[in-house]
């Protein structure tokens, strides 16, 4: 689809980067504030805003120019931003006793939604045109917000403007989560799976490519590495909820253990072989989804309000997405310099280690004060 951008605003293929850029930076600029909008007017509005930006910035996409391109994409970021961080506290909110069967819900919903979009997008471009997409990217949004304004008026607000607490708590000191040292374990379990995750999506097409994998191939062990995702996010939210914390323990440390068996694989990566690369994917894509869905829940798990949940969740998302920023662009330089060189695995190895101990004093932490 970017050949067909391309042409269409007269501009070359690699000018249209800064489209799959501008996401990311909207995440690191505007995670650690959104908790904000959701103190000055309430969960409801701040949410359906946030809808609203994702509508406004898919509507400046359909000129077709490259400013209202860019300047959409910076409204979808924006709005992204701000509902990745709102999604745990509206779980908090209004499903306190139900956070493993919704945190299943819109963990699955987010990884099916972009499988299915990546499945369908090829053939609905070539049956009706490239700018169905486009258009099509603008009624899903359009959707979502009719919906949520209808659901809206028929459900209580949980947490009214100015008030950062529910029901019947009392006020709650505004939590210092930068220099607070049981937040940042948080941010470092967020930030490694994403930069595991932004990484391997962007690098290891070519890594397959540079051992001489065939393209049939590598696209059958990206799809594994894609779907694994889809039954973690079904089955482990509700496990999460229901095992006490030694079992949880216990599944962290199977994970970790996953993660870098993964990690040591790819020290022997010198194969064209096809059980070799399905069984990296598989592993690969088994830890990284466990830690992101473990984070996503325990940000709910670990909190007392939903406004402390939505503070936790932006301060993790801000500094993990900075980190994952570094991901793909270090390895790339990497990659130059020796296409199957050790310090890129190496520093995966670490990466995997840090996100495994981050996530283990999560688990063990009890509350953040």
């Amino acid at each position: 689809m970017l050949g067909h951008l391309a042409n269409q605003l007269q501009v070359h293929q690699s000018q249209l980067g800064i489209l799959t850029t501008l996401p990311l930076v909207m995440f690191m600029l505007f995670s650690n504030f959104a908790a904000k909008p959701i103190m000055r007017f309430g969960l409801k509005r701040a949410l359906l805003y946030a809808l609203l930006a994702i509508v406004l910035g898919s509507a400046l996409r359909m000129v077709m120019t490259m400013p209202t391109m860019i300047l959409g994409t910076i409204f979808i970021g924006i709005g992204i931003a701000h509902l990745n961080v709102f999604m745990p506290s509206l779980v908090s909110a209004y499903f306190p006793n139900k956070i493993g069967l919704y945190t299943t819900l819109y963990s699955f919903a987010m990884i099916f939604g972009n499988m299915l979009f990546n499945l369908i997008t090829a053939p609905i471009s070539n049956q009706f045109g490239w700018q169905t997409i486009i258009l099509i990217l603008l009624l899903i949004p359009i959707i979502s917000c009719l919906s949520w304004l209808l659901i809206s008026r028929v459900i209580p607000e949980k947490i009214a403007p100015g008030k950062p607490t529910t029901g019947d708590q009392g006020p709650q000191p505004k939590l210092r989560l930068w220099t607070n040292p049981k937040a940042w374990p948080f941010l470092l379990t967020f930030g490694g799976q994403a930069t595991l995750s932004y990484t391997v999506t962007a690098w290891m097409p070519a890594l397959m490519e540079y051992h001489h994998v065939s393209a049939g191939h590598a696209g059958i062990v990206m799809a594994i590495y894609a779907f694994i995702g889809l039954p973690v996010s079904i089955i482990l939210p509700n496990i999460l909820t229901n095992l006490s914390q030694r079992y949880i323990k216990l599944l962290t440390i199977g994970a970790g253990l996953v993660a870098l068996v993964a990690s040591g694989l790819l020290f022997f990566q010198h194969t064209r072989s096809m059980f070799y690369w399905s069984s990296e994917a598989f592993l690969i894509g088994l830890s990284i989804g466990f830690f992101f869905i473990t984070i996503m829940t325990m940000f709910v798990m670990k909190t007392k309000t939903p406004y402390e949940t939505a503070q936790l969740s932006g301060m993790a998302q801000a500094g993990g997405y900075c980190m994952s920023a570094f991901g793909p662009s270090l390895y790339g330089l990497a990659f130059a310099a020796n296409p199957a060189g050790d310090i890129q695995n190496i520093c995966y190895l670490i990466l995997a280690l840090i996100m495994f101990l981050a996530c283990w004093r999560v688990v063990k932490t009890e509350t953040l004060d």
